[in-house]
């Protein structure tokens, strides 16, 4: 019905194949709490079946944001991009607390593959920094310089503790880098509103709600936010494998987001930024 984009996805390769051999339990209590199902790739770790999900949902391009929690941080998962041309981008883990080694990472990326952003978990990375540390601004102005994304996993469920002050932090980096993109995963729930506050300001910052877009408490501010204010800065994104794909697209094709708009949140708002 759609052609998607998935902009937050964790697909079974590599280090991410943890998840499928440890958090099966999760998978099943998520599924139960959404009314989902597990689908077959979560079962089983095949990616051959996560990518027939992806068709089936009419998903043509996957995002991979690399987690170093996990030790994902990007050079085996190029490989996906050679296996399925054309179906996966991935954003590679960059960890400022490395100094200049974080600068020449991004180089080495830019030089050996075709990247549009990088991923960082300040809060949920072993070693932690705040969203505004000054450690981290040498690399938001080289991605800014070189008009690269940033996609930032953020939620009280990466936390340590629950902070509130963490989103004035990341609306700290907004203000200091106006051009930066900064893509905001877990859609900043439950601080959501005060980072759609923040997109009211600048076009420059992108929400993937992905699971806190379902059910939950302020899932309705999502679609809201996409229907009107946000509606070229909304994205749509599973937090596969947390969630099945197929049952996701479904969910979000029928949530209450404007069918005029549905291009957008799908599609042309990730394919714009990704600069595709």
């Amino acid at each position: 019905m759609y052609k998607k984009i998935d902009f937050r996805v964790r697909p079974p390769f590599g280090n991410y194949m943890k998840m499928f051999e440890n958090d099966q339990a999760h998978f099943a209590r998520l599924a139960d709490a959404f009314d989902m199902t597990v689908s077959e790739s979560q079962r089983t770790g095949s990616l051959e079946a996560f990518v027939g999900e992806m068709d089936q949902a009419e998903i043509e391009i996957s995002v991979v944001p690399c987690r170093k929690e996990l030790g994902a941080t990007g050079d085996d998962f190029f490989d996906l991009t050679e296996r399925y041309p054309g179906r996966f981008i991935i954003f590679p883990y960059i960890d400022p607390t490395d100094g200049e080694e974080a600068l020449r990472e991004i180089d080495r990326y830019r030089e050996t593959w075709d990247i549009r952003g990088v991923s960082a978990e300040p809060t949920f990375q072993p070693k932690p920094y705040r969203f505004d540390d000054p450690v981290a601004y040498p690399m938001y102005e080289k991605l800014q310089r070189e008009g690269l994304a940033l996609f930032v996993s953020y939620s009280a469920k990466l936390l340590p503790v629950v902070d509130p002050d963490t989103v004035r932090q990341l609306g700290t980096v907004l203000h200091d880098f106006p051009e930066l993109n900064i893509v905001v995963g877990h859609g900043g729930w439950p601080w959501h509103l005060e980072v759609m506050a923040m997109g009211f300001n600048s076009p420059n910052i992108y929400i993937v709600p992905d699971m806190y877009g379902l059910t939950g408490a302020g899932s309705q501010d999502y679609v809201q936010s996409a229907n009107t204010l946000m509606k070229h800065q909304m994205l749509f994104g599973t937090a596969y494998p947390i969630l099945n794909v197929v049952d996701t697209a479904r969910f979000y094709e029928n949530c209450g987001i404007k069918e005029s708009v549905l291009p957008d949140f799908f599609y042309n708002n990730a394919a714009r930024l990704l600069k595709l």
